[in-house]
């Protein structure tokens, strides 16, 4: 399975691109992603209007959106929408990284996971 990520080159410029996550099982039964070391997680919710501008993630973060919408913007000014139902890993930890603004009439719910070490998957 592909997610979306945001990532930093040795520039410190962020893009959007895609990582794999890596499933196990028998594809006509169940297929699961393989189990993923993680640091710790939290539930966030931002107000409609809510916006951060240009920053790094301090570590690696993998997003799970449960209500909401936001919009990711990267340094080449490519933008991409994410609601309910969406996941991205965020990998820019370095560099001018991404600005996120909430959007629409409802808060946005999301769970975030930090990653340990440069938060790729196995």
């Amino acid at each position: 399975m592909k997610i979306p990520r945001i990532y930093a080159d040795e520039y410190g410029h962020s893009y959007f691109d895609e990582a794999e996550l890596v499933q196990t099982g028998d594809p006509k039964r169940r297929i699961q992603a393989v189990s993923q070391p993680v640091e710790y997680w939290q539930m966030r919710q931002m107000q409609p209007g809510y916006f951060v501008d240009f920053k790094a993630n301090e570590k690696p973060q993998f997003i799970a959106m449960t209500s909401g919408r936001m919009v990711l913007t990267v340094s080449n000014g490519e933008q991409r929408y994410f609601a309910r139902g969406d996941m991205l890993l965020l990998q820019d930890v370095a560099g001018q990284g991404h600005s996120m603004r909430i959007v629409g009439h409802e808060p946005c719910t999301m769970l975030v996971v930090t990653l340990p070490g440069e938060g790729n998957f196995k």
